[in-house]
């Protein structure tokens, strides 16, 4: 199925969220990247999804960079589980000062 990105996606934005909807508002793609610890300076990237009849079209990529630039602009810091999000980042190293190591992660955890 494929989903038409007009003059770019229409992203919608939540709490550490940020997804894509059809037409008929339906979610068919989302990344997340909850708090990790007590604070708000730290999130982690642990999901990209795109459903099956939306692949190939590069929505996760888009998906992606809009959220490692939510998270950007809003000047907190990451760490990624999400195995599609680590290759972005590898490919995308302009990107990687957002990154944080596991001793930068524990300073940063509790932090708001």
């Amino acid at each position: 199925m494929a989903f038409t990105l007009n003059d770019g996606p229409d992203f919608k934005y939540g709490e550490n969220r940020v997804w894509l909807e059809d037409d008929n508002g339906r979610e068919i793609a989302f990344i997340s990247f909850p708090y990790v610890g007590s604070g708000t300076k730290l999130v982690e990237i642990d999901h990209t999804v795109v459903l099956p009849e939306y692949g190939g079209q590069g929505l996760a990529a888009k998906l992606v960079r809009e959220g490692v630039e939510t998270i950007r602009k809003t000047n907190r810091r990451c760490t990624v589980t999400c195995s599609y999000a680590q290759a972005w980042f590898m490919k995308h190293t302009e990107y990687l000062f957002l990154l944080v190591d596991p001793e930068q992660a524990e300073e940063l955890k509790d932090q708001t």
